[in-house]
């Protein structure tokens, strides 16, 4: 069975899009349930009477008795259901935090409302401290502050979520992030006189992939941040861009990577985040 879990998060996971807040709003009317975003990884936590499994979308598989770091974040569930699956992110130097309800019991509550789904959650995680917290805003000003003030005080920025929404409702939830960012995949790499004496790339093509599955070149991209180590940036790696512009015929302008991207995979990186 633990072998069918990586699979089952992956194929069922529900996915935040990145679109002008305003066009958004006119597909996903006001309120909206926001919350931050966390740079984690994304998990589910399955519980089947004493037993919990946590499963990323990626293939690792976390037990209490394989990873007792996980799970030391994770208290007893006093008020949870015999079985369930949870929807969360677990973030290294935090544990895990969870978001959503996928399933209760017998009960699949992914055509459940969303707002239904975060009173049952509240109800599950009472007295855990693993719920993320979230707020009900009544308008784009509020959704504007919030989002400020989760990047002031160090967050990467918030996602926003329709309250009426099905679990995995196309272009439900929003992503508004801190900078303008795009996920891409290193594609190759430049021979630079300097990679040539050291053995280490230092300019890489990016690229994206179009609505066709079909490859789409964004250009070169040599800059980093200090904290990227260059040796980890090779074919395939999906890598964080911050950029100032996007050109007319689609390259990167102002670009330097942020971070390797290990939670995410080339598939994911598609052109519709621009």
């Amino acid at each position: 069975m633990s072998d069918e879990l990586p699979n089952f998060v992956l194929e069922t996971y529900a996915k935040a899009v990145k679109l002008n807040l305003m066009e958004w709003l006119a597909a996903n009317p006001l309120p909206s349930i926001c919350e931050p975003k966390l740079d984690g990884i994304r998990i589910f936590l399955f519980k089947s009477g004493d037993k919990l499994v946590i499963s990323s979308k990626h293939g690792a598989i976390y037990t209490p008795k394989s990873s007792p770091k996980v799970f030391g974040y994770v208290p007893e569930f006093t008020h949870a259901p015999h079985r369930m699956i949870l929807d969360g992110e677990y973030v290294s130097t935090e544990g895990v935090f969870l978001f959503d309800v996928i399933q209760i019991d017998d009960r699949d509550m992914r055509n459940t409302a969303l707002s239904e789904r975060k009173k049952i959650l509240r109800e599950i995680l009472y007295g855990t401290g693993l719920e993320v917290p979230y707020r009900l805003t009544k308008t784009a000003e509020e959704i504007a502050v919030f989002r400020d003030d989760e990047i002031r005080k160090g967050g990467e920025g918030i996602i926003v979520k329709n309250p009426v929404s099905t679990y995995g409702q196309p272009n439900s939830w929003l992503k508004l992030k801190r900078f303008d960012t795009i996920d891409c995949f290193i594609i190759d790499y430049e021979e630079t006189p300097e990679m040539k004496r050291t053995g280490i790339p230092r300019s890489w093509y990016v690229g994206v992939y179009d609505d066709a599955g079909q490859q789409v070149n964004l250009g070169k991209v040599g800059a980093f941040v200090e904290r990227v180590d260059p040796r980890q940036v090779k074919k395939g790696s999906v890598v964080e861009i911050r950029i100032q512009q996007v050109t007319e015929d689609v390259k990167l302008r102002g670009a330097f990577i942020l971070r390797v991207r290990h939670d995410k995979t080339p598939d994911e990186c598609l052109i519709s985040q621009l």
